[in-house]
């Protein structure tokens, strides 16, 4: 049996990034987004989607201690 792989591809037709957020909110969660979201490039590319479901309140007690 062959397995495929999908490569995620963001709106200017690149791989997108596997990326981890380390903001107080969604401290550890990966997303996915292009290398260039909003960096300063003449015409950045906006997409983004989160790879993980959200932290429910309690596990975001037990991993991030808030």
């Amino acid at each position: 049996m062959e397995m495929s792989t999908a490569i995620l591809v963001c709106y200017c037709e690149n791989p997108a990034n596997l990326n981890t957020s380390w903001s107080n909110d969604n401290s550890g969660r990966r997303f996915f987004g292009c290398k260039k979201y909003e960096n300063g490039f003449q015409n950045p590319c906006y997409f983004f989607t989160w790879f993980d479901p959200p932290l429910i309140p309690h596990s975001r007690i037990v991993f991030l201690g808030f």
